[in-house]
């Protein structure tokens, strides 16, 4: 299903099914207006045939926003419900770079193919300006300062009356 915006192609999206593997090609751009479509397109599927296993095929996009982190985080909550895993294929480079920042890796699986005749690479790493990548230190929040008791001064128990006598 293509979902079109002012005669050009925004967005599409393919399903395949093959034993108990949902695999979902999605192309162009998960945004706002997009992710809607798409994501009503595999639920109507993923009810359908309630695979054991949902794959999402991420290689073709070209720009993915939060719509996008929040379509695969629902997909990912309709599988557990279904009994399933979800498994995030391929991303593209775009798409790689916004799925590191958000954390995905800790919640979602997500796999690259082999090369082929060599063992299975290591994802690259996303780069935050160029090819530098630059850890800055964490700030330390300054928070609030507790303050000691100044030390108590002896008080004497004379009132006034009796020191002015």
């Amino acid at each position: 299903m293509a979902i079109t915006e002012s005669g050009r192609d925004r967005a599409s999206f393919a399903c395949d099914a093959s034993g108990t593997c949902l695999t979902v090609r999605i192309r162009g751009e998960i945004d706002h207006h997009t992710a809607v479509t798409i994501r009503q397109g595999i639920d109507a599927t993923l009810f359908e045939r309630r695979p054991a296993r949902l794959r999402l095929d991420l290689s073709a996009v070209s720009f993915m926003d939060s719509s996008g982190l929040g379509l695969i985080m629902g997909r990912l909550s309709v599988m557990r419900e279904l009994g399933g895993e979800l498994i995030v294929w391929n991303p593209s480079r775009e798409t790689r770079s916004i799925l590191t920042l958000a954390g995905m890796e800790r919640l979602v699986r997500i796999e690259y193919p082999p090369n082929e005749g060599q063992a299975p690479a290591e994802p690259p790493v996303p780069t935050a300006v160029g090819e530098r990548v630059t850890a800055y230190p964490r700030r330390k929040s300054p928070g609030r300062r507790i303050r000691r008791p100044r030390e108590a001064t002896p008080k004497t128990t004379a009132s006034r009356k009796e020191k002015d006598a």
